[in-house]
């Protein structure tokens, strides 16, 4: 564990949301590990813990280090961007990038939501069952969690994956962390895994 657990005081992890940003080509893409990111309850051992990355992540994920979730009922990660750091008049998407265990349970029938809210438009929200994930465990997915477009530089872009308002207790998923970056032209037609 680091010091920076220790620092921090209260159940939930409050995270510094400073992101990673790199040139990929023509674009800006920001990456954030599961440290830069507001937990609930994540800095409660019994909820939430830091687990090393291994080698099998994808190259999206820049860091060595996630939080795995043990047992929450409810679970809550968020975090936001400063819009100057990003071109305008460019599409984003944000990404969860999460791996479930082979003893992941309870997101059978967990609705979570993923939200963005750009300083200056409108917010996208979908809800998902992740079940599907979880039965493809051991890898890792990014999930879509929505769009977004600049019209200023002023401002954040917040972004969170919440819920749900059911009794089941989850966990078993690990979270690597979250990307920003440039949508591709063809549609998000599913979630990629």
């Amino acid at each position: 564990m680091s010091d920076q657990r220790h620092q921090q005081t209260g159940p939930h992890w409050r995270g510094g949301h400073e992101a990673v940003i790199d040139e990929e080509g023509h674009a800006k893409v920001a990456h954030f590990s599961a440290r830069d990111l507001d937990i609930t309850w994540g800095n409660d051992t019994r909820f939430w813990q830091w687990v090393g990355l291994k080698e099998d992540k994808p190259s999206a994920l820049k860091f060595h280090e996630g939080a795995e979730l043990i047992q929450v009922n409810w679970v809550e990660v968020k975090g936001t961007l400063a819009a100057e750091k990003l071109p305008l008049s460019t599409r984003y998407e944000v990404l969860y990038l999460v791996k479930f265990k082979d003893d992941a349970f309870g997101w059978h029938s967990s609705h979570i939501t993923f939200q963005v809210t750009p300083p200056h438009g409108q917010k996208s929200k979908r809800t998902l069952v992740l079940e599907h994930h979880r039965k493809d465990c051991n890898k890792w997915h990014e999930i879509h969690a929505g769009e977004f477009s600049l019209t200023s530089g002023t401002g954040e872009v917040a972004f969170s994956m919440y819920g749900d308002d059911s009794e089941w207790w989850k966990g078993g998923m690990i979270l690597g962390g979250v990307l920003i970056k440039p949508k591709l032209a063809q549609e998000h037609s599913s979630d990629k895994s």
